[in-house]
């Protein structure tokens, strides 16, 4: 990740505030938290998206866990 800042947002009463935080640190529910730039180079990198942080989903749609996390098999990545 970079040094630029990521914003989540939390609840507070009613409504929500801002809270900034470095990019790539992990938000209060386990997301990564991405800047815009890194943001922009993750969708480019991960078309089919991601759950918790980019990767962690192959090109067939198959949740294979991320780098922290038990790893996953997709069975068309794994030609069965």
């Amino acid at each position: 990740m970079c040094k630029n800042s990521a914003v989540q947002y939390i609840t507070h009463g009613y409504g929500y505030r801002e809270v900034e935080t470095r990019c790539g640190s992990t938000g209060m529910h386990g997301q990564v938290l991405l800047c815009d730039e890194c943001m922009e180079k993750a969708e480019q990198d991960h078309p089919q998206g991601w759950r918790n942080v980019p990767g962690d989903i192959c090109e067939h749609g198959t949740y294979v866990g991320d780098a922290g996390g038990p790893d996953y098999m997709c069975p068309e990545c794994e030609s069965w």
